[in-house]
C-alpha cells in the first residue's frame, strides 16, 4: 500500500525542523548571554509553533506546542525587559535597541535568483520589468508622468512562485532584498510595531536600490474592523504613511512588494498603494514541464522521463507541490543504495532517476489547491489587477 502524503503533511514536518532549529539557536544564545540574539531565534520559535498549532489535528501535539509557546514567549518578554532595563536612559537609545532588533530579524540579502530560474509565468515577468526594472536602469526616463511604480502587489495561490518572482527582480538590478515576515511588524513579543515599521524604511533607504518584500502582507493590509486592536490600527497607519512617503518621492529607489494568498482580505486603502496588481496562477501545461526540468537539472535522468507526461498528470498542481514531487523522487536512488548496505560507498553512484520514481511519488503528493480555489483567485483579477 503507497502513503498517501498531503503538501500539508509535508509542510509540517519541515515547520517541526524549523522551530526545533530556531528554538535550538535561541537556547544557545540565551545561555552565551546574547540577548539579542535569543529574542530574534525565540520569535521565530514562536512564528512557526503558532502555524503549527494550527495545521496540527492531533490534540495531544497541539498541547506541546501550545505549552513550548507560553515558554517561549514567556522568556523572550522577560530578555525583552532586561533590554530595557539595560538602556542607559539617552535620548534615541530605545529606537537604536528597537532598529537593532529590526536589522537582526530582517533578512537581508542580494539575490542569485535569475527570470530563467522562473518557468513562463511571462505576463507577470513582463509587468514586473515594465514597473520595476527599467525605471531602476533607467532612471532617467521615468519622471513625471512616466514615474515608477513604488507599491506592487502579486496575488495567487501559495506555491506558485511570488517569492521567486520578487527574488528575480532584485537579482536582475542588483538590489537590496528585504525579506519581511509581516508577523514581525505585528509580533507583540517585539513590541513598538510603529517603530519596527519605520525602521525598515529607513534601512531601506541606507541599501538603495532596495525591495522592500512582504510575505503574507494581508497580516498587516487586512481590512480594519470595528472593535480591532488600537495598537493594530497604528501599525497600519504608519505603514500608509511609509508607502505615501515613497508615492511623493519618485527619486527614491525603493519599492515595496506585498504578496498574498487572500487578496480580497486586502483593505481599500492598501490595495490603492499597491497601484500594480499581479496574478500569479499556476503553472500551465507548458511552465509545469520546465518546471519538472529545472528541479531534475542537478540529478542524473534517465531517458524514460516524460516530461510531457509529467506536465499532463499535474494539472492543477502548483510550481512547489511539483517540487515536492521532485523531492520525493529522487530519494528513490538513495533509498536503494541505503537497502543494500552501499550507502557509506563513496565509490557507488546512484542509478539515475527513472519515469517510475517520479509516477510513485506522483502517487503520494496531492495538490494543494482546489479548481474552486483557482476560480476565486481568477474572479479577483478580473475585477483588480492590472497587468
Amino acid at each position: 500500500m503507497i502513503l498517501r502524503m498531503s503538501v500539508m503533511e509535508y509542510e509540517i514536518e519541515l515547520l517541526r525542523e524549523l522551530a526545533a532549529n530556531y528554538a535550538k539557536k535561541a537556547v544557545e544564545a540565551d545561555q552565551r548571554g546574547n540577548t539579542r540574539t535569543a529574542v530574534i531565534y525565540y520569535y521565530k520559535a514562536i512564528v512557526a509553533l503558532k502555524k503549527l498549532v494550527k495545521a496540527e489535528s492531533r490534540k495531544a501535539v497541539r498541547k506541546i506546542y501550545e505549552e513550548r509557546l507560553k515558554q517561549y514567549s514567556s522568556r523572550v518578554q522577560k530578555l525583552l525587559s532586561e533590554i530595557k532595563g539595560a538602556r542607559l536612559g539617552k535620548s534615541g537609545k530605545e529606537e537604536h535597541e528597537l532598529e537593532r532588533i529590526a536589522r537582526e530579524a530582517i533578512i537581508i540579502e542580494k539575490p542569485k535568483v535569475s527570470w530563467e530560474d522562473i518557468a513562463n509565468l511571462e505576463n507577470a515577468k513582463r509587468a514586473l520589468m515594465e514597473a520595476i526594472v527599467w525605471p531602476m536602469q533607467r532612471p532617467d526616463l521615468f519622471r513625471g508622468s512616466r514615474r515608477p511604480w513604488k507599491g506592487i502587489l502579486l496575488f495567487g495561490p501559495p506555491g506558485c512562485g511570488k517569492t521567486l518572482l520578487a527574488k528575480a527582480v532584485a537579482g536582475s538590478v542588483d538590489a537590496t532584498f528585504l525579506n519581511i515576515d509581516a508577523a514581525l511588524i505585528l509580533s507583540k513579543w517585539l513590541g513598538e510595531s510603529e517603530k519596527i515599521v519605520k525602521s525598515i524604511f529607513r534601512i531601506a533607504r541606507e541599501h538603495q536600490p532596495a525591495i522592500i518584500f512582504i510575505d503574507e502582507v494581508d497580516a498587516i493590509a487586512s481590512m480594519r474592523r470595528e472593535g480591532e486592536n488600537e495598537a493594530i490600527h497604528r501599525v497600519k497607519t504608519v505603514f500608509l504613511t511609509q508607502m505615501d512617503g515613497l508615492l511623493s518621492s519618485p527619486d527614491e529607489r525603493i519599492v515595496v512588494i506585498g504578496a498574498t494568498n487572500v487578496p480580497e482580505l486586502l483593505d481599500p486603502a492598501f490595495r490603492r498603494r499597491f497601484e500594480k496588481r499581479i496574478y500569479v496562477p499556476p503553472p500551465d501545461f507548458r511552465a509545469r514541464k520546465e518546471i519538472f526540468r529545472i528541479h531534475l537539472r542537478d540529478v542524473e535522468v534517465a531517458d524514460d522521463v516524460d516530461y510531457d507526461e509529467l506536465a499532463r498528470l499535474t494539472e492543477g498542481y502548483t510550481g512547489h507541490d511539483i517540487a515536492l514531487i521532485v523531492r520525493e523522487a529522487v530519494m528513490n536512488p538513495i533509498r536503494e543504495l541505503a537497502e543494500k548496505g552501499l550507502l557509506t560507498r563513496k565509490d557507488v553512484k546512484p542509478r539515475p532517476v527513472k519515469m517510475s520514481d517520479l509516477l510513485e511519488a506522483l502517487k503520494k503528493i496531492k495538490p494543494s489547491i482546489t479548481g474552486e480555489e483557482i476560480r476565486k483567485y481568477e474572479v479577483w483579477a478580473r475585477k483588480f489587477a492590472s497587468e
